[in-house]
């Protein structure tokens, strides 16, 4: 029989027609052949699973199961098999779907922990035409709990494609498709019935998409230490489980070399057991290297890093509080402590389990400059000056995006960006500075500023002063007549004029020094030329006066000597007076 699956709407109707339809005939073929006990009709009961959320009917048994296994009891729709009622659940397989079940070849699987284990899921069509686009998928899981094998292929889907119907295979040992996966069992493996669900899809004769469950056990055999599983999915969820359910530090920032409480929060995430005897260790990253000593990050300042709580309740918490020291010349990142859980449930089960936290560590950062140098430090307004110093990372944290600006009333605005400075690196900085105002007061300093950033984007500023004054220039060269100043001279610079007006004042010094000595020594000359004319011309008057003293003395010879001598005397005096008189005249 083909079906238009375009004719959706007129297919809907048919499709609940046909499972009704098919229902009655599969149950009077069931019932027909003496696969279950009709007496078990008035005594019925309900069996649900949770598929994807949603409540549904579950069907426990396998098809074609009379030939192996006793009776059954139908249950509005569904089946549900005497070895549930006998203790032996885990040896049968369920359904959600009583149109596609289980075969009557399956088999409950042993798997030993650390080996390879074979399940073949038998399942059947039990539809009165075919169904196709069957895909089987089993559930996986990444705990031990949930699922007993490891995961190493990227997928376990089948695809089986069709499975055919009653109408086009009569006998439904025939229909059996047997779906195998080879498993490798876990080395952590408990020792029990693990709880296997399989996820079917498939296209129904009314080519709607449909899905079902199956669900079986597999028996597991594991190490002693590793205890053991009954396969009740409820209580394998409520073995209990410590985790780390917060923490804090006191201070929030850490920095190294500095002390700092670690507060944890642990909690019981069982809603069912209470864990007692709990022992956690707490340890830090080991740093170091194999040519120099190792050592924690964090060190317990109490000498022990083992915590001891009696219990902890179904998801009650315990509070924990440790004080430790971060160890000094750690690098800036953040440092895993982890912890080490053993604890015991009601029933001294050994459990042992592990957590981590991660806690950053800081390094204050740390930077020095050179000594600022600017040339020239004085400059006039539209005359520039250099600006160089060099910038230190003197800490163990990289400095992000140093730079320098200047920003002063008297210069315009200047930017000179460094870039990243690791630990030990030296960045340069060089950068004109152009007069815009004259400033304030002669030899005043401007401010510059250095910035940084940290890891977190922190901005760090810091102000240090440089000494530049921006002046106007007290030197006025005034022009020689006939002369003009040349071209070049123009352009010469504050220092430059500075030094030719200093040489200029020397130079006149120098020549005005002269002058003045040379000025003197001719006066002097000429008061000692003056002075000997003058002894010279009284020399000349005193020997003409003698001459003529001696004159008269020769015109009165023979006279006594006493008149000699006193005529001598009155002519000396006559000759005296006539000297004086002379010298009048």
């Amino acid at each position: 029989m083909k079906i238009d699956c375009g004719k959706g709407n007129k297919m809907k109707g048919l499709r609940e027609r046909l499972k009704k339809r098919t229902g009655l005939l599969v149950l009077l073929a069931i019932l027909s052949c003496g696969l279950f006990d009709v007496t078990g009709l008035a005594e019925t009961t309900t069996t649900t699973t949770n598929i994807n959320s949603a409540k549904s009917n579950s069907y426990t048994g396998m098809a074609g199961a009379g030939t192996s296994n006793p009776s059954s009891t139908y249950n509005e729709g569904g089946y549900e098999g005497p070895a549930a009622e006998s203790g032996e659940r885990y040896n049968v397989a369920t359904t959600t779907n009583p149109f596609l079940m289980p075969g009557n070849t399956w088999v409950t699987p042993v798997a030993t922990h650390g080996q390879d284990v074979l399940v073949v899921l038998p399942i059947v069509n039990m539809f009165k035409y075919n169904i196709s686009d069957v895909i089987v998928t089993p559930r996986l899981g990444v705990r031990t709990d949930d699922f007993p094998f490891e995961i190493n292929n990227t997928g376990y889907t089948l695809k089986i494609g069709t499975l055919l119907g009653e109408d086009a295979q009569p006998s439904y040992i025939d229909r059996v498709y047997n779906c195998a996966w080879t498993f490798r069992t876990r080395e952590n493996v408990k020792t029990g019935y693990y709880k296997l669900d399989f996820d079917i899809t498939y296209t129904d004769p009314s080519c709607a998409v449909d899905t079902t469950v199956i669900s079986v056990f597999v028996k597991t055999v594991g190490l002693p230490e590793n205890g053991t599983v009954d396969g009740d999915e409820d209580k394998r969820l409520s073995t209990p489980r410590l985790i780390v359910k917060g923490f804090s530090t006191t201070p929030k920032e850490i920095y190294s070399g500095e002390q700092f409480t670690l507060n944890l929060v642990i909690e019981n995430t069982s809603s069912e057991v209470t864990v007692k005897n709990v022992q956690l260790d707490l340890t830090a990253t080991v740093e170091g290297s194999q040519t120099q000593a190792s050592y924690a990050a964090f060190l317990p300042t109490s000498g022990s890093n083992s915590f001891y709580i009696e219990s902890i309740p179904p998801e009650g918490t315990a509070d924990l509080t440790m004080d430790f020291e971060a160890k000094a010349g750690l690098e800036q990142k953040p440092y895993v402590m982890t912890i080490d859980m053993k604890y015991e449930d009601e029933r001294a089960n050994p459990y042992d389990g592990k957590g981590s936290v991660s806690i950053p560590v800081k390094q204050v950062s740390k930077y020095d400059v050179s000594t600022p140098t600017c040339e020239p430090s004085v400059i006039d307004i539209g005359e520039q000056s250099n600006l160089m110093f060099s910038v230190f990372n003197t800490g163990k944290t990289t400095l992000y995006n140093v730079q320098v600006t200047v920003s002063d009333p008297s210069l315009q605005p200047a930017l000179a960006y460094v870039g990243n400075l690791s630990p030990g690196a030296t960045g340069n900085v060089d950068v004109m500075l152009t007069g815009m105002a004259y400033s304030e007061m002669p030899g005043a300093t401007v401010p510059i500023q250095i910035s940084y950033e940290d890891e977190s984007g922190n901005v760090t500023k810091d102000t240090r002063p440089i000494n530049l004054s921006v002046e106007q220039s007290s030197i006025v060269e005034e022009e020689m007549p006939g002369e003009s100043m040349p071209e070049e001279e123009a352009g010469l610079k504050v220092w430059q004029k500075v030094l030719i007006a200093v040489g200029a004042v020397l130079l006149l010094a120098v020549i005005l020094t002269v002058v003045i000595k040379l000025i003197r020594k001719k006066k002097k000359q000429l008061e000692e030329d003056e002075l000997a004319a003058v002894l010279e011309e009284i020399d000349e008057e005193e020997e003409a006066a003698e001459r003529a003293v001696h004159g008269k003395n020769g015109n009165g010879a023979g006279s006594s000597d006493k008149s000699s001598d006193e005529e001598s005397a009155g002519g000396k005096d006559n000759g005296d007076s006539t000297g004086e008189g002379g010298g009048e005249n």
